[in-house]
């Protein structure tokens, strides 16, 4: 912008006596000078705050840019105002590397590199894009469930296939407080264990420290020692002995414990756990059929709406 002074200059008369119209003319040579330069300082302003979507610029790395919206996209929660300088740093400083590595590699590698790298890029993004579309149908179109006919029919084709790599117990247990006044009543219950004792003993859940009393439930030797205090490695082999009941006390309460069924190494585990592992085989080997079948006829349909043609 023209200092005042500058327009002073341009007003100077040497002459003692000045003549309006002089005045006049000098000032509006003056305003016709300033206006453009003001209007391109405004302009030149304005460009460097502009950008396409009219937000403001967090950081440049040569022609690109970081916008606000692009943090406030990736960084939505934050727990205090310093979470907030932290992440948003770390976040403009990592965004700054990936395009400083990515400009120096369009500069230093060769064509024949570069080139490779948009072959891979344009394959990843056509692979992108088609997973997608037929993982989109797949889950629109093929029946997820599995009947106990197919798990069954599965079961008895690959018996061989499925073998336990350690032991797993069939187990019922339960911790009680030491000074638990129904201790006796408990245990009779737990031991006998019919209908009436186990609505018996679940309806009193709530003074147990631990328990399980599901006869549906196989654990490893491992899950079993964390789940009842007094077991360990050194005692296992004392008490995890089938259809055997133990009661054991120590300073942290009384523990009623019974195996009921014990599959060893290499025994082919129970159908309860193998469920889940079955039904998932058995709908991914859907989805890999249904993909096959269904890439096929996308070939076909093309060639019979004259969309695909060989030459």
């Amino acid at each position: 912008m023209l200092k005042t002074s500058t327009i002073q200059d341009l007003l100077k008369i040497k002459s003692k006596f000045v003549d309006k119209n002089t005045i006049f003319k000098s000032f509006f040579v003056a305003v016709r000078l300033i206006v453009p330069i003001f209007i391109l300082v405004i302009v030149l302003q304005s460009c460097s705050e502009w950008n396409p979507e009219n937000e403001k610029v967090v950081a440049r790395v040569g022609d690109h840019y970081l916008y606000v919206s692009d943090i406030e996209n990736d960084l939505k929660d934050f727990k205090n105002s310093s979470d907030s300088i932290f992440r948003t740093r770390n976040y403009v400083d990592a965004w700054a590397k990936n395009q400083l590595l990515v400009q120096s590699a369009t500069r230093n590698l060769t064509d024949d590199e570069l080139q490779g790298l948009e072959d891979l890029i344009d394959q990843y993004r056509i692979e992108l894009y088609s997973n997608a579309y037929i993982q989109s149908v797949v889950n629109t179109t093929l029946d997820t469930l599995v009947s106990t006919q197919e798990i069954d029919s599965f079961l008895f084709a690959n018996k061989g296939v499925f073998k336990l790599n350690a032991p797993l117990y069939k187990t019922r247990f339960i911790q009680l407080p030491p000074d638990n006044v129904d201790q006796n009543e408990i245990q009779r219950s737990f031991q006998r264990f019919n209908q009436d004792d186990r609505e018996f003993l679940d309806s009193l859940s709530f003074q147990y420290n631990n328990y399980l009393l599901s006869d549906q439930v196989w654990l490893n030797q491992r899950d079993l020692t964390s789940e009842v205090g007094f077991l360990n490695q050194e005692n296992s082999d004392k008490y995890l002995k089938k259809s055997q009941f133990f009661r054991v006390e120590d300073s942290l309460g009384v523990y009623l414990l019974y195996i009921d069924e014990i599959l060893k190494k290499g025994e082919t585990p129970p159908r309860i756990i193998l469920e889940s592992t079955i039904k998932n085989i058995i709908r991914n080997q859907r989805k890999l059929k249904f993909t096959k079948q269904f890439e096929k006829d996308i070939i076909q349909d093309a060639i019979k709406s004259k969309t695909y043609e060989n030459y």
